[in-house]
């Protein structure tokens, strides 16, 4: 039950979340569409210099156990770090990101 728990405390707050979309005024579904993409692939850069894969290991290493670890730790980091920066990015740019509606 101990395990149980915060599983389902995770489930329960996934589910409360509303979906969000990014809105400017005057702005074109097509440009929207190429803003996001652009501010994705610069937050992936920045995502990869900042938490860098164990494909940079020296070589013969990148599949020993620490190397591994560092992986998952890296890569755990630059998913929340590209999500934020794709964010800020479309901040910059003048977009808010509102509900959905329905």
């Amino acid at each position: 039950m101990r395990t149980i728990l915060p599983f389902a405390v995770l489930l329960a707050l996934a589910a409360c979340a509303a979906p969000t979309h990014w809105e400017k005024p005057g702005i074109s579904e097509e440009t929207k569409d190429t803003d996001l993409t652009i501010c994705r692939r610069a937050a992936a850069r920045q995502g990869l210099m900042n938490y860098p894969s164990a494909v940079n290991a020296p070589p013969g290493w990148a599949y020993q156990q620490q190397w591994a670890i560092m992986d998952t730790y890296s890569d755990d980091y630059r998913y929340h770090a590209d999500i934020q920066q794709t964010a800020a990015c479309m901040r910059y740019k003048g977009y808010q990101q509102v509900p959905v509606s329905n």
